[in-house]
């Protein structure tokens, strides 16, 4: 949703408002907000439909459609070439597992570790005999199978300094 209010306007929300997953390989968010003309063309060319408007009209990723393949199309047909080369990562993302993740609620599920390829999900023993999933970030390639897969959405995806920020807040619930 892009944040068209007077206020939203005069401070420049609408166009640094996009809180998603930048198209693989965009680099530094303010270079590529600064930079990218929101053409359309990386969202056109991308093979398994992932990549969508985001907030400001930014190409951003939903894995909840599918997987990235890292075919790099969007990058190859980026008209201000903000892309880097395939030769770098293509994004650091952290997953995570939320509380809503059917194993944490007694279920059994492994459609998470079905769907990965690097085999970066495995599940442990827990206490209550159901098997609990287990990222290994080292071996994630950040593709987000795991993502569309998930039966309840319990995965998430960000960038790590949202991640740390986001454990930096204030506990205000007291």
């Amino acid at each position: 949703m892009v944040d068209l209010s007077r206020r939203g306007v005069l401070t420049g929300r609408w166009r640094h408002a996009n809180s998603g997953i930048r198209p693989p390989w965009s680099g530094e968010a303010e270079r590529f907000f600064a930079q990218c003309t929101r053409c359309d063309a990386c969202i056109q060319a991308c093979e398994n439909h992932i990549l969508e408007r985001g907030q400001g009209g930014y190409p951003t990723v939903n894995f909840q459609l599918g997987e990235c393949s890292f075919c790099a199309a969007c990058a190859q047909v980026c008209p201000e070439s903000l892309f880097l080369t395939r030769h770098t990562r293509a994004w650091d993302l952290i997953f995570t597992v939320g509380a809503h993740c059917l194993a944490y609620q007694s279920v059994e599920c492994h459609r998470c570790q079905d769907s990965c390829e690097p085999m970066a999900i495995g599940f442990r023993p827990g206490l209550s005999g159901i098997y609990q999933p287990q990222l290994n970030h080292q071996a994630c390639n950040g593709c987000g199978a795991c993502v569309a897969s998930c039966p309840v959405l319990a995965i998430n995806a960000e960038y790590p300094h949202a991640h740390q920020l986001a454990s930096l807040q204030p506990d205000c619930s007291g």
